[in-house]
């Protein structure tokens, strides 16, 4: 069940078991009668066949190469062939940090609100089985949890909850024992709270157009998770079939928040389009942010100069 290897380069710990699976692993089927090859190539070696010989660290299965375990040199390049399937893996070993119970390179951070809700579980799909035992470290120190298959913290964060926690999986294999480090740099930081939302771009545009064209006006705003992203337009009496509002697109900013963009699709541009306004507005708890648009045709946009357009702000049908 677990997935396959698919991040090009790849950057391990010396002395730990590790594994490589490649990803045409579920055509399981064809894997049975086709022939596979695995090769390394590192500097001077160009393409040199993989087979249980070679190492007495190295397993091949029909999906897998396993380490046990990786080492120095075995930094390189690895590839796995099978018909007219290749991949390849750049892979790079990194010296253990001898005076620490973690590598600091190979520490994955996190940043944690304080009072929101935080968690670390400890779990190695691939090794499950092997494993008989995990202990959870902070900062080097173990942690007494009761579980000590999958060791888990969960709580609610609070500031000196911050610094390095390790999850070490004792497994055995072949009569030796070997350990999996995985380490998270939790950092604790103030509630990131609301910002007021605002729209990008100026409060009133003016879009030249063609009659019969269509058009597409985005709004696009920097807004919280919450808060609402939506368009006005039209008369009092029913709606233009001609106008549609698009599905709204979201994505999170690095700081937490959220950059959402909606588009307002007008089809076949009559006369009734022009001149009016169609009003974007963000809104949250804090207030609300208002942008508008005015269809134009082309011909006049030419003709008069931009500020007579402001006067349409008032038009009235």
């Amino acid at each position: 069940a677990e997935s396959c290897t698919s991040r090009p380069h790849i950057t391990v710990v010396e002395g730990e078991p590790f594994y490589l699976k490649h990803c045409s692993c579920s055509l399981a089927h064809e894997i049975e009668t086709t022939t596979k090859s695995w090769y390394k190539s590192s500097g001077s070696q160009e393409h040199v066949e993989l087979n249980p010989r070679s190492s007495s660290r190295i397993a091949l299965h029909d999906c897998v190469l396993e380490f046990w375990p990786v080492e120095l040199n075995d930094t390189g390049s690895y590839f796995f062939q099978m018909k007219n399937y290749t991949q390849k893996w750049k892979l790079n070993v990194i010296r253990r940090n001898k005076h620490s119970c973690f590598t600091e390179r190979q520490v994955t951070s996190k940043i944690v609100e304080v009072k929101k809700f935080f968690q670390i579980t400890c779990e190695n799909s691939y090794y499950q089985t092997l494993v008989n035992s995990t202990s959870l470290y902070k900062n080097c120190k173990k942690l007494l949890l009761e579980n000590n298959k999958n060791p888990t913290i969960k709580k609610n964060a609070e500031f000196e909850d911050q610094g390095y926690y390790s999850c070490v999986h004792f497994l055995h294999h072949n009569g030796k024992l070997f350990n999996i480090t995985k380490t998270f740099n939790i950092t604790i930081v103030e509630d990131r709270s609301n910002i007021v939302p605002v729209l990008l771009g100026p409060k009133l545009n003016h879009v030249a157009v063609e009659l019969g064209k269509n058009v597409r006006l985005n709004c696009s705003a920097l807004l919280n998770e919450e808060d609402v992203i939506y368009w006005m337009f039209g008369e009092e009496n029913g709606s233009d079939p001609n106008i549609h509002e698009e599905k709204e697109m979201r994505i999170m900013t690095p700081e937490g928040k959220w950059h959402a963009s909606k588009v307002l699709r007008i089809e076949n541009i009559g006369e009734s389009n022009l001149n009016v306004l169609y009003n974007c507005t963000v809104a949250s708890t804090g207030g609300t942010d208002t942008k508008s648009f005015i269809l134009v045709r082309k011909a006049d946009m030419a003709d008069i100069p931009g500020h007579v357009f402001t006067r349409h702000h008032h038009h009235h049908h």
